[in-house]
């Protein structure tokens, strides 16, 4: 659900809409609120509706920035969520396919739909040209099936 400390006030009617601070139109502004009730925040600091022609937009973020002091006044306060490190994940080791199993692929071309059609195209030289450039090989999953083996830079298949 919504994971963020500092909000803009929901909309309960016009009576929690006020004045902009930038174009004094009125029922237009909407305030940022702590959703831990920590923290007021002063009437600048919100958002106004009109986008197109006004634009004002103070975030929270932007008013501790400019007021660093506002900040150590709250000894409670701490960072939102979203602007915390997140832990570092524990990377997995890469998973590669055995060249014997790839090589068994690269044969069989004459069941191959893919090669049937270059071959109807550009001729049966090209044709096995296209096929070993770009490591196409002869798949079991169903008749004239082929797969694209996912080769990376060091040459490694890591998928197909």
């Amino acid at each position: 659900m919504n994971n963020h400390r500092f909000i803009l006030q929901p909309y309960k009617g016009v009576g929690s809409r006020h004045s902009c601070p930038a174009c004094h139109n009125k029922r237009c502004f909407s305030r940022y609120i702590d959703t831990e009730k920590q923290i007021s925040f002063p009437d600048d600091v919100g958002r106004c509706d009109h986008e197109q022609s006004c634009g004002y937009h103070l975030t929270p973020k932007e008013y501790f920035e400019r007021n660093p002091e506002a900040k150590p006044l709250h000894s409670d306060f701490t960072a939102p969520s979203a602007w915390r490190a997140k832990p570092t994940e524990q990377r997995k080791p890469t998973s590669f396919i055995a060249s014997e199993t790839v090589a068994q692929t690269l044969h069989g071309y004459e069941k191959n739909n893919l090669y049937l059609f270059l071959r109807s195209k550009f001729g049966a030289e090209d044709a096995l040209l296209l096929m070993k450039d770009y490591r196409v090989g002869t798949s079991k999953h169903w008749p004239g099936s082929c797969v694209f083996w996912q080769t990376d830079i060091n040459g490694s298949v890591r998928a197909g």
